[in-house]
C-alpha cells in the first residue's frame, strides 16, 4: 500500500516538474499542461481518478486553491467586484443554461440528461482564470481581476444552489414519462438546499463579525439597546479572541498553520451545510486581511511583514503543489476507453463546447460592455476569462453519475467538452491580455 501511494505522488509531482517546464519554455500557462498531464497519464494507465490517495490530494487542492483565491482579494474589491459581476454572472447563467439544453436535448431528446447538461456547464472555473492571470501582466489586471472572480464566484454559487434543488427533481422524475410536477413539490425541494446556502452565509458572516472585524462598529452603537449589547460582545469578544491575538501573536510558520486550520474550518463549515467546500475556504480567506497580523498598532511594518510572508508561502504551497494535484485530477476524467467510442463523442464535445464558447462569450462581453459600461477591451478579456470549467462542473457530473441520471460516456462527453474549453482560456486569455495593453498604451 505504502509502496503503491509513493509511486502515485512520484507520478503526481512528475506531471508537476514538466508542466512547469513546459510552461516556462512556451510562455503558456502551467494549468494547460497538469490538464493535458493528467489526460496522458490515465490513459498511459498510470494513474486512475478512482484512487484514493489523488482524490485526497484533489480535495485538499480545492480547499487550497480557493482559500488562496480568498486571500488575494479583500472585502472591499470583493464588493466592488460583486457589485459589477453579478450581471455578468445571471447573464452567464441563464444563456448557457439555455443553449446547452436545447443543444443536447436536439441531439438525444432525453430531458433529463439534456437538464443535467446544462447543470454542468453552467458554472464557470475561478481556479483555471485565476492560475492563468497569474501568468499574466497587464495595467488592468488589478481593476478586472476582481470582477471576474466575482462573477465566476457568484455563478457557482448560482449554480450549486441550482444543482441542489434540480438534482432532488431529476432523481424523482427518474422512470417517469412525463414532467408533470407540482409547484408545491418543486418548492419542497428548493427548500432545503436554499435554507442550507443562508445558514452558511449567516454563521460566515458572525464569524466575520465577531473575530475578523478590526475596528467594532461605532456609527450604530447608540442606535439601540441590541445594537450596543451586540457591539459589546463584539468588542469584548475580538479583544479576547480575535483574529490579531491568534495570528497577529505569532511567529510566521504558526500563523501559516493556523490559517490552513481557518481554511478547513470554513470547508468544514460549508460541508456541513452541504455547500460547497470551495465557497467555504474561498469565504475564510476573503475575510482574513492584513490588519489581523497587527496585533500592536505600534508594530505596523512587522505585521505586513508577516502578512506577506505567510501569504508568500501559502502561494507556493497551492500554485505549485496542491492546486496542480487538482488540475491533474480533472485530466485523469479523459480516460479513452474506445477510439471509435472517443471519436464520437469528440465530435459531439467540440459542438457543445463551441456552442458554449459563443454564448458564454456574448452573454459576459455584451453584460460587461453595455450593462456595466466597460470598454470593448475590457469586455472580451472577461468574457473570455469566463470560458473554463472545473471545479463545480465536476462536481455536478459526479454527482450525477451517482445519482445514474448520466453514464460513464456522458460523463466523459462533459470531460472533454470542459477539456476544450479549459484549453482555450490560457492561449485566448494571454492574447486578450496583450492586444488589452497595447490599446491602453495607444489610448495613454
Amino acid at each position: 500500500m505504502e509502496m503503491i501511494t509513493t509511486l502515485i505522488l512520484l507520478y503526481l509531482l512528475i506531471i508537476i516538474i514538466g508542466s512547469l517546464w513546459a510552461s516556462k519554455k512556451t510562455g503558456i500557462a502551467d494549468v494547460l499542461f497538469y490538464l493535458i498531464g493528467g489526460l496522458a497519464a490515465v490513459n498511459l494507465h498510470l494513474l486512475s481518478p478512482e484512487s484514493a490517495t489523488i482524490e485526497t490530494f484533489a480535495f485538499i487542492g480545492t480547499i487550497f486553491l480557493f482559500f488562496y483565491l480568498g486571500l488575494e482579494e479583500n472585502l472591499k474589491s470583493f464588493t466592488a467586484g460583486i457589485k459589477t459581476g453579478w450581471k455578468i454572472a445571471v447573464a452567464g447563467v441563464i444563456l448557457p443554461f439555455l443553449a446547452i439544453y436545447f443543444t443536447e436535448y436536439s441531439l438525444s431528446h432525453d430531458v433529463i440528461k439534456s437538464i443535467v447538461f446544462a447543470m454542468a456547464f453552467t458554472p464557470t472555473s475561478i481556479g483555471i482564470a485565476f492560475l492563468t492571470l497569474n501568468t499574466l501582466s497587464f495595467s488592468a489586471k488589478h481593476k478586472l481581476q476582481p470582477v471576474i472572480v466575482a462573477a465566476a464566484l457568484t455563478d457557482d454559487v448560482i449554480s450549486l444552489i441550482l444543482w441542489g434543488v434540480l438534482g432532488g427533481i431529476l432523481v424523482s422524475l427518474q422512470g417517469t414519462a412525463s414532467l408533470g410536477i407540482s409547484f408545491e413539490t418543486i418548492t419542497s425541494l428548493a427548500v432545503q438546499p436554499v435554507s442550507n446556502f443562508l445558514f452558511f452565509m449567516t454563521l460566515m458572516s458572525l464569524i466575520a463579525y465577531l473575530f475578523f472585524h478590526f475596528r467594532p462598529t461605532s456609527s450604530l452603537t447608540h442606535k439601540s439597546v441590541l445594537i450596543q449589547l451586540l457591539t459589546k460582545t463584539k468588542t469584548s469578544i475580538y479583544t479576547h479572541a480575535g483574529a490579531a491575538n491568534f495570528l497577529g501573536r505569532q511567529e510566521e510558520n504558526v500563523a501559516i498553520i493556523i490559517m490552513i486550520f481557518l481554511a478547513f474550518i470554513g470547508s468544514f463549515i460549508a460541508q456541513f451545510f452541504e455547500t460547497s467546500i470551495a465557497l467555504g475556504a474561498y469565504f475564510m480567506g476573503l475575510i482574513i486581511n492584513k490588519e489581523h497580523f497587527n496585533a500592536d498598532l505600534s508594530t505596523t511594518d512587522e505585521g505586513d511583514k508577516l502578512f506577506h510572508g505567510s501569504i508568500e508561502k501559502l502561494r507556493f504551497l497551492t500554485l505549485y503543489f496542491f492546486a496542480p494535484m487538482f488540475f491533474i485530477s480533472i485530466g485523469l476524467h479523459m480516460e479513452i476507453k474506445s477510439f471509435s467510442l472517443f471519436m464520437g463523442i469528440l465530435s459531439h464535445a467540440f459542438l457543445l463546447a463551441g456552442v458554449l464558447f459563443v454564448i458564454q462569450l456574448f452573454a459576459a462581453s455584451f453584460t460587461a460592455r453595455y450593462i456595466n459600461g466597460l470598454p470593448w477591451r475590457s469586455s472580451i478579456l472577461i468574457g473570455v476569462a469566463m470560458q473554463g470549467r472545473a471545479e463545480v462542473t465536476f462536481l455536478v457530473a459526479i454527482a450525477a453519475l451517482s445519482m445514474k441520471l448520466i453514464t460513464g460516456s456522458d460523463l466523459l462527453l462533459i470531460s472533454v467538452a470542459a477539456f476544450i474549453l479549459n484549453l482555450s482560456v490560457p492561449f485566448l486569455l494571454k492574447y486578450a491580455a496583450n492586444s488589452h495593453e497595447k490599446r491602453d498604451q495607444a489610448v495613454m
